[in-house]
């Protein structure tokens, strides 16, 4: 009897289900995932889910998508059961969908940063161990997150607009990419904006300006919308049409990668090295840019003449952007720096130019430039050898301008980028000059060379009917323009070319010292204490060999 007893109060537990056990182990995968992902991916998407922005934009986003659902199709009326209405219907879900992927993502990634700034919160974040790119792309990943829950909110409405005809699902998939893209960069945009500045006031001042950007990129999107629907007939089956998509998001990975970089830079501590990273990005973009060209024109385009204008005139202004913000880097390089300054021969000839400073990156520019129009003389030689010597009748054409234009851009660019170099190492003398403020210069300067001689031009009665004439030589955009628009150079192209390169060498020269002055700098050996610490470190990562102590170890 006793036996039975103690039987009856054993509990035998049922062995789990099949589906109990994947459920568990999906739960135990969740949770080992869960704890390797970014811990700021995961405190940001808990704030901004539970944030009443959210939850409000959410719920718009349904409702407007449910009201064009009906007001739609009420519109189509009759015609909804032969008539071909999937655009239209799409482009009011495309409407819906653009505001908060343009606007409210971008700016909430931008308010996350900016908010720690403001609350100076961003401290406690940079004492956890977490470094600059980890908390970038945190805020990034979760302004990702945001975009995906917007499209599954709408992607029914979309598959119902597909149902509707007039529109294909290519069409529907390509457009969602270029808008997610773009939504990308802009967040990555709010977020570089984000680390500008950390007072209240320039805040406000970056809001409102941020705000009317964001603006303005929704209503393109709208007007990239439409032509996309208008003219995206049939294209897909032509091979041009991927290698332009090819190329251009080459360039997004590029420019892109280049704004996370600069984001990441600026929440750097002031000793780090910020340049390096972001001007190997500028030369790769450069170089892919080159490739991109040089198989476009010699391939599809068979020597086409406006090619090489295209090419000069988009390096030139890289190399002008990238400029104008290297040039109000500080001349000063702390000790961590200087302990990572090349020390080989070919290291200092080649690596220098990467290296922080307002005179290397002056250097950089202008190399990147005439590194460009070497490029483009080489390419018109051999174009000219191959027309003598190639038995197809190829449509190389090589335009007499070509050159002229390329030297004069380059000359151009290189006196605006010294002159504002030099007001910028002139003002630092009395004031603290930041990237902004001397980029702020940079372009003062450029509008002062062209206003000011438009002004005269435009008052005077004599010079107002003219075509062009050299008081307009400080203009770069008139004077290259009364260049490239002749299929020989004009007269005054030849004073042109004697003056602007001869003012060019002359700044240039007058920049010489500076950019002397930062190539003297040379490698510093680590102190004792840092070299310890840096052993430790590295013992960490990577533990040391066994030693064997005797022949039983």
């Amino acid at each position: 009897m006793s036996s039975e007893v103690e039987l009856s109060s054993i509990e035998v537990k049922a062995a789990p289900t099949a589906p109990a056990r994947w459920w568990a182990a999906v739960d135990r995968a969740m949770v080992w995932g869960g704890d390797r992902l970014n811990p700021i991916l995961v405190k940001e998407t808990r704030q901004a889910l539970k944030s009443r922005q959210f939850v409000i934009t959410f719920a718009l986003l349904l409702l407007c998508g449910w009201v064009w659902s009906i007001l739609g199709v009420a519109m189509i009326g009759p015609d909804i059961w032969y008539g071909a209405q999937g655009a239209d219907m799409f482009f009011g879900y495309y409407a819906i969908l653009a505001f908060p992927l343009t606007v409210i993502v971008p700016f909430g990634a931008f308010r996350s940063l900016a908010g720690e700034q403001e609350d100076r919160t961003y401290e406690l974040m940079s004492i956890t161990g977490l470094g600059p790119r980890q908390i970038i792309r945190g805020k990034l990943g979760s302004a990702v997150l945001q975009m995906l829950i917007y499209l599954s909110a709408i992607s029914p409405c979309l598959a119902f607009t597909y149902m509707l005809r007039g529109i294909d699902a290519p069409t529907i998939l390509f457009i969602l990419l270029y808008l997610s893209l773009g939504s990308l960069a802009l967040s990555v945009i709010g977020l570089l904006a984000g680390t500008l500045t950390s007072e209240k006031h320039w805040q406000v001042v970056l809001s409102v300006v941020l705000i009317a950007g964001l603006f303005y990129a929704f209503g393109m999107s709208f007007l990239l919308a439409g032509v996309t629907l208008a003219e995206l007939h049939g294209v897909f089956l032509q091979p041009e049409f991927w290698q332009a998509n090819a190329a251009f998001l080459t360039g997004y990975a590029g420019y892109f990668a280049l704004l996370f970089y600069a984001a990441a830079a600026q929440l750097s501590f002031t000793s780090d090295n910020r340049s390096t990273r972001l001007r190997i990005t500028m030369v790769v973009q450069h170089v892919l840019l080159t490739g991109w060209m040089a198989w476009l024109w010699i391939w599809p385009a068979q020597g086409e003449e406006e090619l090489p204008f295209v090419f000069l005139m988009f390096l030139g202004i890289h190399w002008w952007v990238m400029g104008a913000l290297m040039t109000g880097e500080s001349p000063e390089l702390s000790p961590r720096v200087k302990r990572q300054l090349p020390q080989s021969f070919l290291g200092r000839v080649f690596l220098t130019w990467l290296n922080p400073g307002p005179g290397t990156g002056y250097m950089l520019a202008v190399s990147g430039m005439l590194a460009g129009l070497v490029t483009v003389g080489m390419a018109l030689m051999l174009v000219k050898w191959i027309a003598l010597w190639s038995p197809q009748n190829w449509r190389f054409n090589t335009a007499g301008t070509t050159l002229p234009f390329g030297i004069l851009g380059f000359s151009y660019a290189t006196f605006y980028l010294g002159l504002g170099l030099l007001v910028i190492r002139l003002l630092r003398r009395f004031t603290h000059v930041g990237i902004l403020l001397a980029a702020l210069v940079q372009v003062l300067v450029l509008l002062l060379g062209c206003g000011v001689p438009m002004i005269i031009y435009m008052l005077s009665t004599y010079w107002y009917d003219a075509d062009y004439s050299l008081l307009q030589i400080t203009n770069p955009f008139w004077s290259l323009m009364h260049v490239v628009d002749r299929s020989a150079l004009p007269p005054e192209g030849y004073v042109l070319l004697a003056i602007v390169p001869l003012a060019a060498l002359l700044v240039f020269v007058l920049n010489l010292g500076g950019i002397v002055r930062e190539v003297r700098n040379v490698r510093i050996a680590k102190p004792r204490r840092v070299a310890e610490e840096d052993a430790e470190l590295a013992a960490v990562k990577v533990p040391p060999e066994p030693v064997k102590k005797s022949p039983w170890d």
